[in-house]
């Protein structure tokens, strides 16, 4: 079966940062928080306190979006350490030494970002200088949305960045409850947004794969859903975080969702989860994390012109994608879809999309997605 590209991808980054430089500053590397970051008992006490005193969060949510708030007071509730606050109606930061205060703002559709909705935001930004992260979670409206729907989202959060650098403006995935059409438009939607971010060293909440990925203690393995549709492998909400408890789904869902969501105001804050540098030359978006055995990927001449060829092993047979993606996360070509023997692979991309029409200079991405795992090539293309 295809696979929308890179749908069950890994990703986890935590990166190096002092707190006075987290927030607002450029980054040299994505952040994704996803299903491998849900591990709170990994994040030291004084990374929550630091994340408690440092963090001033935006929170524009939908009904979804409610989810992350169940999973705080779920986790406070089993161990008040992790304190956190957020006016229930809404409407103001909080000031409450010793808590994660959050500024909650229930908004109806895309009202943070388009039309007068994003004056709403700046208006809010502006009235309330302590904010230093902000963010909107999605509700349904992925399932239908069209690519240049999604752009308009991604151009807005660029627009909101340019005015506010002292801002870290968190990009969300849409929910992973949908099968079907909707959920199959859903996923490349999603993936837009996944490219883009991983592409311009944004900072991801991967609601999504945290929908997707559960973890079974009896086996202590994550488990990933999806299904398939006209040829597509897409992920969905795996059936055991599916329910009707809050928000549209289980406590365990929402739990997991909160635990996802200290992870990143942690590493906001300043911690990093690092455990093994690897490659500083390395562009696979997950630095912490050893290379998967047999499972390579390398593109050379770099900076390319007119072609690059790009080499990729595989540790086994099986079914395996290679794309090339722009700077904005949009698939400009797949080079590969189908299966291949395991070993070692080479295949040139001479610098057209898809159409077989030239592209311009710039920077592209190479990603190869295998067997649940995915590395990623900037290319630098020069005409």
């Amino acid at each position: 079966m295809k696979k929308i590209a890179a749908v069950s991808i890994s990703l986890c980054l935590a990166l190096l940062f002092v707190a006075s430089a987290a927030f607002g500053a450029g980054r040299s590397a994505p952040i994704v928080i996803n299903h491998l970051c849900a591990d709170l008992a990994a994040i030291p006490p004084d990374a929550i306190v630091t994340a408690q005193s440092v963090c001033k969060w935006h929170y524009a949510r939908l009904s979804h979006g409610r989810q992350l708030m169940e999973g705080f007071g779920i986790i406070e509730a089993a161990d008040p350490f992790y304190a956190a606050i957020w006016p229930k109606s809404g409407g103001s930061l909080p000031v409450a030494p010793g808590m994660l205060c959050i500024y909650t703002d229930a908004v109806a559709s895309d009202s943070y970002w388009r039309g007068s909705g994003i004056n709403t935001t700046r208006s809010i930004l502006n009235g309330t200088p302590a904010l230093n992260i902000s963010a909107m979670s999605w509700c349904s409206e992925l399932n239908t949305a069209s690519e240049s729907y999604v752009q308009e989202y991604l151009t807005a959060m660029q627009t909101l960045e340019g005015e506010f650098p002292n801002v870290t403006f968190v990009y969300f995935t849409g929910n992973g409850q949908e099968s079907g059409s909707y959920g199959y438009t859903r996923a490349l939607r999603n993936e837009q947004i996944r490219n883009f971010c991983i592409a311009n060293n944004k900072v991801l909440y991967d609601f999504e794969d945290l929908d997707s990925w559960w973890y079974n203690p009896a086996t202590q393995q994550w488990e990933h859903s999806t299904y398939e549709y006209s040829g597509f492998t897409v992920p969905v909400e795996h059936p055991n975080l599916a329910g009707n408890d809050a928000e549209h789904t289980s406590y365990a869902s929402c739990e997991q969702k909160g635990r996802a969501a200290w992870w990143m105001m942690a590493v906001l804050a300043g911690w990093s989860a690092r455990t093994d540098v690897g490659d500083d030359e390395s562009d696979d978006p997950v630095p912490n994390r050893p290379p998967y055995e047999g499972f390579e990927l390398s593109c050379h001449p770099n900076p390319c012109n007119p072609a690059a060829t790009i080499d990729f092993s595989l540790a086994s047979s099986g079914r395996a994608s290679l794309a090339i993606y722009d700077a904005q996360g949009r698939l400009v070509r797949t080079l590969v879809e189908g299966t291949l023997v395991g070993g070692s692979h080479s295949v040139i991309w001479n610098g057209t999309n898809g159409s077989g029409a030239r592209v311009a200079s710039g920077v592209y991405f190479s990603r190869i997605v295998a067997d649940k795992k995915s590395a990623t090539k900037k290319i630098l293309l020069l005409r």
